[in-house]
């Protein structure tokens, strides 16, 4: 019979023994009664105590109660399904791991050289390496080699973890062991695991002498062990913001390293330690020089960058950042995903993972502190959908904007409410499409455009002036050009504004800042009233940015014409109080279903400090007084009465137009009014007619309400 071993040619002999590789034919199955299922391990994951610690600066984890370091020792004959690579003089073939269901070789002779091999421990309990580190038993092993733990004689007998070799014959593995050695000793952060020494110990035994480096030990699970047990027990499952400020101590790390010029290549949850206080990544032997980066990288398939851009490109930055992606990726699949997320924030996760292990390269996020900026925007969005607070941070990408797009609800009506021909525009309706594009923020300038000192950071400019410094020799520059358009948009020529689109383009296409494009392009399409073009443009910044909260705003004044605008406006205006125009979206739907008081209650959430406060006021005041269409009833009028004195109109007289035009409006609502005090008000508002045209039709509204007397009666 021929051996079934893939790639072997031997046969089985009569010994039930291949007479090449010498593996024994794989017993055939027969069947047996089902056994009672094992009940599932019991969780790694230590007790939590009542004190916690920081991640991201924005969720606390509790502090792990760790077990005594010995109860995780292993006996020394665990071997790990997978195979090894030999290594001895540059041999490829594959040693130890299991075969068609039978036990793994701990020794034996390599098929490919014939040398003999040994994956054993080669350090047992009571051995003194170096002198100073007695060895407990084995902890762990590594792609390369066994992990030890011992006990630090020089230190108080504190203990420490001495990592070896597991075939001190695999050049390649020694190789990376001094490689791992010699960074170690170059790092200081306080996610990556600490070196403390790097030792060698002669074995007896084998007279091989064998290095080590001795490292801390890090208590706790690793995230793969968290991962395990998720799956077998529901109540250890992760939420979704602990995994994010896991994911952001990660690429803080990652981070650190790419800033010393290194790459990590092998990041994966098995590589990450959830420690008592602290997230640590370990395990650095796969790291690389980015200089020197080349395309036998060491890495971990499902976690690794494509095969072709690793072949091609070689390990990178962004080769890193698909790790990463990857490692999150599998831990919401298995620890965290359905344990009740907010829609927004889901959505928002999904999209920072597909931009982080996006196949196209250029595409996927350029370095770990980018992807870490749009994590923590995720984060803060969940936080606060989750706790009602709000978390807000200052957008590296968008300016501020002093604009608020609340579609005239947030100023006193205008006398042309009472003059114009025709019924007034419903207060609760989409804002104009021109007022949305001039509304919105926009990117912050590009330090390195020829255009920046001109424009600064995201400084206000009269729209005349730039068109003139474009006419000046502007042309070379992206950011001008863009400007440019939105100066046209403010001068209501939306054509010329097309032309300065399309030459900013010429020179940011196929860049990093082509998103800017999109951008400028859902400007432009929204002041064309083009509502669907804008919606996907401002979509496919989202994707780009899912941790920013401006393509949610303007994602929110799309919908808001379509459906689906509530959970966006919610998930800006509950993370960022600073948007106030997401604030005042939200009150116009509630109106739109007749939910005054829920409107008031939102636009009572603008904060005392921001400038558009004055403004949510008297929208409010206007929410329990307009018709929706349906007149408001006396206890919303009521309401409106109650708040006007608060109201600081016309700068702060007691008396005013402004204040008059909102008492008429009252006045009008109020289903008790006395047309006496209706008439007054019509009066009064005659005073501000500037055309005799307007004076004479509020002098005829008042006429119209007259109370009827006998006097009038008998004329």
């Amino acid at each position: 019979m021929r051996c079934p071993r893939p790639g072997c040619a031997g046969t089985i002999d009569d010994t039930g023994f291949c007479d090449t590789c010498f593996r024994a034919l794989p017993p055939t199955p027969t069947p047996t009664p089902s056994p009672v299922a094992d009940p599932a391990p019991e969780p790694v994951a230590a007790p939590e105590s009542a004190e916690t610690f920081d991640v991201a600066g924005l969720v606390p984890l509790p502090v792990l109660i760790t077990p005594d370091p010995t109860s995780r020792l292993m006996d020394g004959t665990e071997l790990l399904t997978s195979r090894r690579r030999c290594g001895r003089n540059g041999c490829t073939g594959e040693i130890g791991g299991n075969y068609a269901g039978q036990e793994a070789v701990l020794e034996g002779v390599c098929d490919e050289c014939g040398h003999p091999y040994s994956l054993k421990p080669r350090l047992k309990s009571g051995d003194l390496v170096a002198g100073q580190y007695d060895v407990v038993g084995p902890l762990a092993q590594s792609g390369f080699g066994w992990v030890y733990l011992a006990r630090d004689r020089h230190l108080d007998d504190n203990y420490v973890v001495l990592k070896g070799l597991i075939n001190a014959n695999d050049s390649r593995a020694a190789e990376m062991a001094v490689r791992e050695r010699q960074f170690l000793t170059r790092l200081n952060h306080p996610n990556i695991v600490r070196i403390y020494n790097a030792v060698t110990h002669h074995d007896e035994g084998t007279r091989e002498t064998t290095g080590y480096i001795v490292m801390e030990y890090v208590d706790g699970p690793s995230l793969d062990d968290l991962r395990r047990d998720a799956r077998l027990h529901e109540d250890a499952r992760l939420p979704l913001e602990h995994l994010l400020g896991m994911g952001h101590e990660i690429l803080a790390a990652l981070g650190y390293l790419h800033g010393q010029g290194l790459l990590y290549c092998d990041m994966k949850p098995s590589n990450v330690m959830r420690g008592s206080n602290r997230i640590t990544v370990i395990d650095l032997g796969g790291m690389t020089e980015i200089a020197a980066a080349d395309r036998s990288t060491v890495g971990t398939v499902p976690y690794q960058a494509p095969k072709e851009e690793l072949r091609t490109r070689g390990a990178t930055v962004k080769s890193d950042v698909h790790t990463v992606g990857r490692t999150l990726e599998k831990m919401y699949a298995d620890a965290g995903r359905g344990a009740g997320v907010p829609t927004v924030a889901a959505e928002s996760f999904d999209r920072l993972i597909r931009r982080a292990v996006d196949p196209d390269h250029p595409h996927r996020f350029a370095s770990a502190t980018e992807m870490s900026e749009q994590l923590l925007g995720v984060l803060r969005e969940l936080l606060s959908l989750r706790d009602g607070t709000e978390h807000a941070a200052a957008s590296m990408l968008f300016a501020p904007t002093v604009e608020v797009i609340d579609g005239g609800l947030g100023t006193v009506p205008p006398l042309e409410r009472w003059t114009a021909r025709g019924l007034p525009p419903p207060v609760a309706a989409p804002p104009p499409g021109r007022s949305v594009a001039l509304g919105l923020p926009i990117p912050r300038t590009d330090p390195h455009d020829p255009g920046a000192r001109f424009l600064g950071g995201g400084a206000r400019h009269d729209p005349r002036d730039l068109i003139a410094r474009l006419r000046d020799g502007g042309e070379h520059s992206a950011e001008l050009w863009l400007r440019g358009c939105r100066a046209h948009l403010e001068l209501g020529d939306t054509e010329p504004a097309e032309r300065c689109l399309t030459a900013a383009e010429k020179i940011l296409r196929d860049t990093p800042g082509a998103w800017r494009l999109e951008w400028y392009g859902g400007l432009l399409a929204f002041a064309r009233d083009d509502v669907d073009a804008a919606a996907g443009l401002f979509a496919a910044v989202r994707d780009f940015w899912p941790g920013e909260a401006a393509p949610k705003l303007a994602l929110g004044l799309c919908a808001e014409r379509t459906g689906g605008a509530e959970e966006l406006f919610r998930a800006v205006w509950a993370r960022d109080r600073s948007y106030t125009s997401a604030a005042f979206g939200l009150a116009r739907l509630r109106l739109r279903a007749g939910d005054r008081a829920g409107a008031a209650g939102i636009l009572d959430e603008v904060p005392l400090v921001s400038p558009h406060r004055d403004a949510a006021r008297i929208a409010a005041v206007r929410a329990y007084a307009e018709p929706l269409p349906a007149a408001p009833a006396a206890d919303d009028v009521a309401e409106a009465e109650r708040r006007l004195p608060a109201l600081r109109l016309g700068g702060g007289a007691a008396d005013g137009e402004t204040r008059r035009r909102l008492v008429a409006l009252l006045r009008e609502s109020s289903p008790g009014t006395d047309p006496a005090r209706l008439e007054l008000s019509y009066r009064e508002l005659a005073t501000q007619a500037r055309t005799a045209r307007d004076h004479e039709i509020l002098v005829d509204l008042a006429n119209r309400v007259r109370p009827r007397t006998l006097l009038t009666w008998w004329r």
